[in-house]
């Protein structure tokens, strides 16, 4: 396995390398200093199974690092490393695609255990955010992270049909269908059709 820390402190590098490296059997670790590192040597050591990047360090820019991974690099897991756990930069990082959310107030055996479970294809957040309440928004902030073809998927969805009627009403593949779904799933932050209904029901999303 490979795995990218990125922080600009060479010391949370440095405490952090120990625990990544238990991931898995035969983990290589690179390290970056910056987003424009961590692009660079994600795609250098390709292919990388995980990028973790430092929320606040040099390039990231808020969330659009992570939103700028996801698109150059969709198929590494991103976790997010942060001081700041609060509800409201958890939901923000999961909705925007993280896999991972960690605070730096982790314990390195719990840290290696939520790296582990990002790793296997699950995703992670700490029990502060899950016990707090999920931000809400409205259906035009959470529909525009969506494309045409994925929100007519999601409308095709609310009438409960299958994959299969889906491919046939839009004329595409079964396949095809699949993957829209899965990047609805990984954009709106949840894990099923029922969950995405929920969420876009609950920001008042009916078209």
């Amino acid at each position: 396995m490979r795995i990218v820390i990125a922080d600009d402190h060479a010391m949370v590098r440095e405490g952090l390398r120990p625990f990544v490296e238990n991931v898995a059997p035969e983990t290589t670790v690179f390290e970056a200093a910056s987003f424009e590192d961590a692009l660079a040597a994600v795609h250098a050591h390709r292919p990388v199974n995980m990028v973790i990047l430092d929320l606040r360090m040099p390039g990231m820019n808020g969330f659009e690092g992570l939103t700028d991974m996801r698109r150059v690099h969709p198929h590494t897991r991103c976790v997010i490393l942060s001081a700041f756990a609060d509800p409201e930069h958890v939901f923000e990082a999961m909705n925007r695609g993280a896999d991972g959310f960690i605070p730096k107030h982790l314990s390195g055996a719990a840290m290696t255990s939520a790296l582990r479970l990002v790793a296997s294809g699950e995703r992670f957040m700490p029990s502060s955010a899950l016990n707090g309440t999920a931000p809400r928004r409205s259906a035009g902030d959470i529909t525009t992270r969506l494309t045409r073809r994925e929100q007519d998927i999601v409308r095709l969805l609310r009438e409960g049909l299958p994959n299969k009627v889906i491919a046939a009403r839009l004329d595409v593949s079964e396949v095809t269908v699949k993957s829209h779904l899965g990047n609805v799933f990984r954009k709106l932050g949840v894990h099923n059709r029922l969950q995405a209904m929920r969420m876009l029901m609950d920001n008042g999303w009916t078209t």
